[in-house]
């Protein structure tokens, strides 16, 4: 058992380290870092690039060594042979309805004797859980079909030009998971109606800040090139997954992330706005604008950190503070993206510039700043604090546990 457990966590680590060197390569290849030719050369630029990247790369092994730990003291699958955890696994998906009649099957492989009967068996009751009847029956379900293939194509001729590719991906991820919802038999819900309509509110914000920096300002199509538009689509449509099919059981952890994440982006807008406004003197304005330079680089670890350590803390639970840090995702995403969007039109309209110093330049800036900080930067910083918080926190229950009182 003690060698499984270094191998599954030399195994972990390697592939976190791997995935770091592929993206080292990808950015030195097809967008290197920029450099002054006449005291630099590409080779120093890279060399120091590849230093700069090993604190993410140690960070990220760290988590994932901590959320392999948890994982594996949480999770009994272990204890079950292939068949049974791939049953496990097709019964963990099945409707709510539905799971009855997976709680029998388990029950009743359990029974069975000899691993290519038992595999026989689990593979009927994969493919009997894959023909399950549709909600409505068969004909809601090509119905729903008919929607995902027709919504696309007409979002794609009603948007303008540069925003058809954004607006068909959009769409056609949108019906798919309703395709998916109507073939599962699953009813859409909001689990947690609160955060889940601050989260749709932020995807919707997004999309409104999106299309209006597009329509007034047509040239910002140039950095929105159709894979862009197509990662940025598939974000949002996860974020409004992932509020509506969430599960009912905890709802601190949702409240928690979702709140905090408000809260975040609120007092961002609010920090901007006294930055910005005229009529108050430099003496306020120029400590305003150095929390907000600190609050672009560390703010999104605070942010992560704090509702997953509260959350676990709260119900002794890893997997609660993951899901706090989840819900505070899903909710900063859309919402931070939509304020750097909207506030930096409203400041380049305004003659302020654009990007952090609001200098002249080219307004697609407006764009590219909004992308990398709120929807690259943020979310690599605070997934490995999401992840330390919930361990922090369920060990400060442990020990709060553990003292007499």
């Amino acid at each position: 058992m003690a060698w499984t457990r270094r191998r599954l966590q030399v195994v972990t680590a390697a592939v976190v380290v791997v995935g770091w060197t592929v993206a080292y390569l990808a950015i030195i290849t097809f967008d290197p870092p920029a450099y002054d030719p006449a005291g630099e050369t590409a080779a120093k630029v890279n060399r120091e690039f590849a230093v700069l990247l090993a604190v993410p790369t140690a960070v990220y092994v760290a988590a994932a060594l901590l959320l392999l730990h948890f994982w594996r003291s949480g999770v009994r699958l272990p204890a079950l042979d292939p068949p049974g955890r791939m049953l496990a696994v097709v019964v963990a998906t099945l409707p709510d309805h539905r799971r009855d009649w997976g709680a029998a099957m388990t029950a009743e492989l359990a029974e069975v004797r000899g691993r290519p009967a038992r595999w026989r068996f689990a593979l009927s009751c994969a493919g009997a859980a894959l023909r399950l009847p549709p909600l409505g029956g068969a004909p809601a379900l090509v119905l729903a079909a008919a929607l995902a293939v027709a919504a696309p194509i007409t979002a794609a001729r009603a948007a303008a030009p540069s925003l058809r590719v954004f607006a068909a991906t959009l769409v056609a991820l949108i019906c798919a998971w309703a395709v998916l919802t109507v073939a599962r038999a699953r009813q859409v819900r909001f689990p947690v109606p609160v955060p889940a309509a601050l989260v749709v509110a932020g995807v919707v914000a997004a999309i409104t800040a999106t299309v209006v920096l597009l329509v007034r300002e047509p040239s910002v199509a140039a950095h929105l090139p159709p894979a862009r538009a197509v990662l940025l689509a598939a974000l949002l449509a996860a974020c409004l997954w992932a509020a509506v099919a969430g599960a009912r059981s905890d709802r601190l952890a949702p409240h928690l992330g979702a709140v905090t994440a408000l809260g975040y982006v609120v007092a961002t807008l609010f920090a901007a706005r006294v930055a910005t406004d005229p009529v108050i003197g430099q003496k306020v304005q120029d400590p305003v604008t150095a929390v907000i330079a600190m609050s672009i680089f560390l703010g999104p670890a605070a942010l992560f950190f704090l509702p997953a350590a509260l959350a676990a803390a709260a119900d002794g639970s890893f997997r609660s503070g993951l899901r706090a840090g989840l819900w505070t995702a899903i909710t900063y995403l859309p919402l931070a993206y939509a304020v750097s969007v909207s506030e930096s039109l409203r400041i380049y309209t305004n003659g302020g510039g654009v990007g952090f110093d609001h200098l002249a330049g080219p307004v697609g800036v407006i764009l590219d700043d909004a992308v990398f900080w709120q929807l690259v930067y943020g979310p690599v910083v605070g997934v490995p604090c999401a992840v330390f918080g919930a361990a922090f926190g369920s060990l400060l229950h442990t020990a709060g546990l553990r003292t007499p009182m």
